[in-house]
């Protein structure tokens, strides 16, 4: 599979923006809450923290059988940001496949914003020849697991670090 170029997407409420360097230092307010991090673990990130992350996902993986795609998500009505969606995608078979994430600020969460946000990713990807994707959700975390349901993914007896793999059937 060729490797797609990330591009700006759109959806009906949303801009998602490839992921800058610049990011960062409106995100460490997105990404401050501490309830964010139930289910995953860790904890808000510093400036410091986000910048080196955001540098490290613009080089991408050191395996170059995997590509890294990531998106700030900003609402269209001059708001800021409130979230990212990424995907991971690599060859495995003869079918590309995406593992995807997204978190959005508990302040915009409950209104749909993650399910639009990652629609609008998976099918930029889809078009760009992805035909599987993969999630790796808390048991417990109702809210992403409903995402997840949206976009057609289903959960599997796959536990990783815990986390029950969803993916698209077939």
């Amino acid at each position: 599979m060729p490797s797609p170029v990330i591009e700006p997407l759109t959806s009906e409420r949303l801009t998602l923006e490839p992921v800058t360097v610049e990011h960062a230092a409106s995100m460490v307010e997105v990404l401050a809450d501490p309830g964010l991090y139930t289910f995953t673990g860790g904890g808000p990130p510093s400036l410091d923290t986000l910048t080196a992350r955001y540098a490290a996902q613009l080089r991408g993986p050191a395996d170059a059988s995997a590509r890294w795609l990531n998106w700030m998500a900003r609402r269209n009505d001059g708001g800021g940001l409130i979230g990212f969606v990424q995907a991971t995608v690599r060859s495995e078979g003869d079918q590309p496949l995406a593992e995807i994430a997204w978190v959005i600020d508990p302040v915009h969460q409950h209104q749909g914003l993650a399910s639009e946000a990652t629609a609008a990713m998976m099918t930029w990807l889809r078009a760009r020849g992805v035909t599987r994707f993969a999630a790796l959700i808390h048991p417990e975390h109702t809210a992403s697991q409903r995402v997840a349901d949206r976009q057609g993914l289903r959960p599997t007896s796959i536990i990783q670090d815990g986390e029950v793999r969803w993916e698209t059937p077939g």
